[in-house]
């Protein structure tokens, strides 16, 4: 019996970047397929596929044996009966949750009646007991529900969960693994794409694991647990150029506590209904250098923003120097010190990198070394950078364009600065040399935040880490006592259950 799904060869390319290469697996008829990896593997990009939201570059996709659907439009794959729940839910506003339903009932060809039917029976199956609510009225919960259950009117024989955890905590989780659970027992074929490894656990058959477009691993999920490789892949190598900063480091463990320069207190944030940290708190002191490592979907990203400014805290306190800055805007806080790397480096591409590395000493005016004396310092840093200072920003490799995104960070001479996901998208011997560089950043006198997804690396370099799990701080303690972190990528033990461990 030919398979549900199977993909071919199945290549994606965006410009110079490979978000699928060469993948080929087969989905038979009536599996749950757990599609996991770290950020950057492919696992949306995968998605928008087999939907039809994207075309490959190259490769076929073959659904049911005889369509091939890799150059069919989105609406068409649909009717064939392959429906996609998103991670954001996207209600149309203004209706209730049964005319949202409606909506993609329509496409079922059933008469007024069979598609009134048809809501009122997807709706009871997702737990939704009042239909006619408006669908502002929803938490983030009854959302997810909702958007499985407009998935679910499409009648589909494959439905493609994109993060349908995320945000939820708690027997909020349960609750949504128990939806999967009755949906699949009607004959529903799932591909569930998830970051909540105790999801992918409980409902998962087998498990793809992606890196860089490519499949890493495949088995059942206690298989790709207790593989090296993905391990490898989430947590990082475990052997850098950085490990003797960490003894040097901590020979300095038992010295009297120096000031704090961070102060983030019972931080929550939400973005709309979906509150991405719950009650986060840690410090960062002068002379420190602090990890939060935590797997994707954590809420690192979402800790970076806030304590920049960048995103708006719904409660609790950030503290710079001991001066509240909850509420003062991002280039008040840069003023004051904050410096953010961002995710991703966000270099300005036709300014040459000395023009980058220029660009915020315009705006952001602290004391300090003269900008010349500054912009020495880089190239000291990264010698690379002075032979390129003349080349487009977007000339560069991509761990050279981190390297001027370190440098920009730091041309502000900054109390605190923040470096999100450094590793991303680099190769090995890249995230070698930039983390051999991070201890020596505080010699400028910032303290150093470090969001991190490369676990290993991260604790080789800080003084102290935070693991974060679900929006909340799982564990924290010094580098060297930090020896259940894996739990928190793989699900071994639900860490935020009871609280915040502390393994000091």
């Amino acid at each position: 019996m030919a398979p549900l799904l199977e993909l071919n060869g199945v290549t994606k390319r965006y410009a110079g970047v490979v978000a699928v290469d060469d993948l080929a697996f087969a989905v038979p008829e009536g599996e749950v397929l757990g599609v996991i990896g770290p950020n950057g593997a492919g696992k949306s990009t995968l998605l928008s596929l087999v939907a039809g939201a994207q075309r490959p570059t190259s490769g076929s996709i073959l659904f049911a044996g005889r369509h091939r659907i890799d150059r069919l439009r989105t609406h068409a794959v649909a009717r064939l009966g392959i429906a996609r729940a998103h991670q954001v839910p996207r209600p149309f506003h203004g209706m209730t949750v049964r005319q949202n339903v409606l909506v993609a009932a329509q496409a079922s060809g059933r008469s007024a009646r069979g598609q009134a039917a048809l809501a009122e029976d997807v709706c009871r199956l997702c737990g939704i007991p009042e239909p006619d609510r408006p669908v502002e009225s929803l938490r983030l919960l009854e959302l997810k529900r909702l958007g499985v259950a407009r998935a679910l009117a499409l009648e589909p024989r494959l439905l493609l969960l994109d993060e349908v955890a995320a945000g939820l905590v708690g027997d909020e989780v349960t609750e949504v693994v128990d939806l999967v659970r009755a949906v699949h027992a009607r004959g529903v074929t799932v591909i569930l794409v998830e970051h909540v490894q105790s999801v992918i656990q409980q409902l998962a058959q087998r498990v793809l694991v992606l890196d860089w477009g490519r499949r890493l691993a495949e088995g059942t999920p206690a298989q790709v647990a207790a593989d090296p490789q993905v391990a490898r892949v989430y947590l990082g190598d475990d052997a850098g150029a950085a490990a003797p900063a960490l003894r040097g480091r901590l020979a300095r463990a038992d010295a009297a506590p120096a000031a704090p320069v961070l102060e983030v207190e019972d931080l929550t944030v939400d973005y709309g209904k979906a509150r991405a940290l719950h009650g986060v708190g840690l410090t960062v002191r002068e002379g420190e250098l602090v990890a939060v490592v935590g797997a994707n979907g954590a809420g690192k990203t979402s800790l970076a923003l806030a304590i920049a400014g960048m995103v708006r805290a719904t409660s609790g306190a950030i503290r710079l120097g001991g001066d509240d800055v909850t509420r003062t805007s991002a280039h008040a806080r840069a003023r004051a010190g904050v410096a953010l790397c961002h995710e991703g480096r966000q270099l300005f591409t036709e300014l040459t990198v000395e023009e980058n590395l220029l660009l915020p000493t315009d705006h952001v005016h602290r004391p300090g070394p003269p900008v010349a004396e500054r912009l020495e310092r880089v190239y000291e840093l990264f010698p690379i950078l002075r032979d390129r200072r003349a080349a487009p920003a977007g000339a560069l490799s991509g761990g050279q364009q981190q390297m001027v995104a370190i440098g920009r960070a730091l041309m502000p001479q900054p109390r605190l600065v923040i470096f999100d996901e450094l590793s991303l998208g680099l190769a090995p011997r890249v995230v070698d040399e930039i983390f051999a560089v991070i201890p020596r950043v505080l010699d400028w006198g910032a303290a150093v935040l470090l969001i991190e997804q490369n676990v290993h690396r991260s604790l080789e370099v800080c003084d102290r880490a935070y693991v974060m799990e679900r929006g909340r701080v799982a564990m924290s303690g010094r580098a060297d006592e930090l020896d259940d972190v894996q739990d928190a990528y793989f699900g071994g033990r639900a860490l935020t259950t009871g609280g915040e461990r502390d393994a000091r």
